[in-house]
């Protein structure tokens, strides 16, 4: 990454007395902010720790009097250059310019809005739009669009919005650029600090990662304080709003195709907003692990078949011990629960009847712990409430050929060898068992059974008619 000089000045160590001369370097468009400490020495080398690894406050001032906050610094650099100086080189999270903090802790906002790029058509919504057929003088219509709530709670609100470029009064210009830029907005109802709000974006930005199967980033932040104002002469204050200058540009693994006519998307914001959205907050936490592996797959599409492979298996079993069942007590009520068939009479006894063979499915192997075959027997069975597709796998096999399979892949046992899936089988695998767990995630997202439903086949039908039309190929005699 390019980085260029943007100031020189004097620094301010947090916990440290002295003042320190450095340049700072800048790459605003990939998040580059880099801080070169230069501490003049001629004699011995100093330490490598004559300043801390990590800083999380630098105040400075460059030579012509402007104010620079650093925060969250991590070293990324150290030569010593005998007989001249040592320079410390420090990447920062962030940064603030114009404005003067005096610690970390008086960095607090009531407002943020965080820019991310290629999600205006999660977003369903746009500024501009096409007149009527009767309106043959206008190309394009601009209906400025409205913030939509997301998200409000006692503590905050979370809502989407899309700005819009405004070409002003200088329509003169042989070429007039429309754009619009997608934002989330988080309004507090108190004060916070800048972690707190990246914390919340960052929830919601991996929620719509999720949805677009897609990598993001975060773009332009705008913060604002009521402590933070301009002050006019009648004594009128208007709140100042402060660019936050962030390193979380990290540019966008896959290519985004913006001109696709109809996004493969599990939800769009419209759909969203129409599910219980307040439930995914309660467990969110506990959902953690599982949503790092989904993401992962996202992040790192470069992974070998296999790896996306093993991600999912663990994410489903990871899933299933944490939201369905984690003891083998428990496990075994489950099925009693959902095995029971109507109570007989006989005489005067209430006798239980149960469906064997779907006990001998969820049990199977399940004596000391629950294997991973019962658990993705749980799963499959979704409480009777929905088939999955299985491609090629009997479906009461298929438990079973998945747990081979990722025994066969994380211990390479040769015995397992034939009875493991690979190549296409491996794909299909892998695209079943998402197609499994997202079921469960818009479950716990909080979307209706009848929406689930519907997309969850939706998501799988890709994957079906290629399946159809290899095996039609395989087939075709040609004469």
């Amino acid at each position: 990454m390019k980085i260029n000089l943007s100031a020189t000045g004097t620094w301010k160590i947090k916990n440290l007395d002295k003042e320190y001369y450095g340049d700072l370097y800048l790459n605003e468009d990939k998040g580059g902010i880099i801080l070169y400490i230069r501490i003049p020495n001629n004699g011995p080398m100093l330490s490598f720790l004559e300043l801390p690894l990590t800083i999380s406050f630098i105040n400075g001032s460059t030579l012509n009097g402007a104010k620079i906050v650093l925060v969250d610094c991590v070293r990324v650099a150290t030569q010593s250059r005998i007989g001249s100086e040592e320079v410390f080189g420090y990447q920062a999270n962030f940064m603030f310019e114009g404005i003067n903090f005096e610690s970390e802790e008086s960095i607090k906002f009531s407002k943020i809005q965080i820019g991310i790029p290629h999600i205006i058509k999660w977003g369903d919504i746009s500024n501009y739009k096409r007149p009527d057929i009767e309106d043959t003088k206008t190309a394009i219509g601009l209906d400025i669009t409205e913030p939509i709530e997301i998200y409000s709670c006692e503590d905050y609100i979370l809502s989407y919005y899309l700005s819009f470029n405004d070409s002003g009064f200088d329509l003169m210009r042989e070429k007039i650029t429309l754009t619009q830029t997608p934002f989330l907005i988080i309004e507090s109802k108190t004060i916070q600090s800048l972690d707190w709000f990246i914390k919340i974006a960052n929830q919601m930005k991996r929620l719509i990662e999720i949805a677009m199967s897609e990598s993001l980033s975060f773009d332009k932040i705008i913060a604002e304080s009521p402590e933070i104002y301009y002050e006019f002469d009648d004594d009128t204050r208007h709140v100042r709003p402060v660019e936050v200058k962030h390193a979380l540009k990290q540019k966008s693994k896959n290519n985004l195709d913006e001109n696709k006519l109809r996004p493969d998307f599990l939800f769009n914001l419209n759909e969203l907003r129409n599910a219980s959205f307040s439930k995914w907050q309660d467990i969110s936490l506990i959902m953690e692990p599982i949503i790092e592996l989904y993401i992962d797959s996202i992040y790192n599409q470069g992974l070998s078949t296999n790896r996306h492979f093993l991600n999912m298996v663990q994410a489903l079993e990871t899933y299933h011990a944490r939201r369905i069942c984690n003891s083998l007590s428990n496990f075994k009520n489950r099925v009693e629960e959902l095995t029971i068939i109507e109570p007989a009479i006989e005489g005067k006894i209430t006798v239980e009847r149960y469906n064997q063979s779907d006990k001998d499915f969820l049990l199977d192997g399940s004596y000391k712990y629950i294997t991973l075959r019962s658990r993705l027997a749980d799963l499959l069975l979704a409480d009777h409430t929905f088939i999955f597709y299985t491609a090629d796998i009997d479906y009461f096999n298929f438990p079973k050929v998945i747990a081979d399979t990722r025994n066969y892949y994380t211990h390479y046992d040769k015995k397992l060898e034939n009875r493991a899936l690979k190549g296409e089988d491996l794909i299909n695998g892998f695209h079943i068992l998402r197609n499994i767990l997202e079921f469960y995630l818009l479950k716990e997202f909080g979307f209706e059974e009848e929406f689930i439903h519907d997309r969850t086949r939706e998501r799988i039908r890709p994957i079906i008619t290629s399946n159809s039309v290899k095996e039609a190929a395989k087939n075709k005699r040609y004469v």
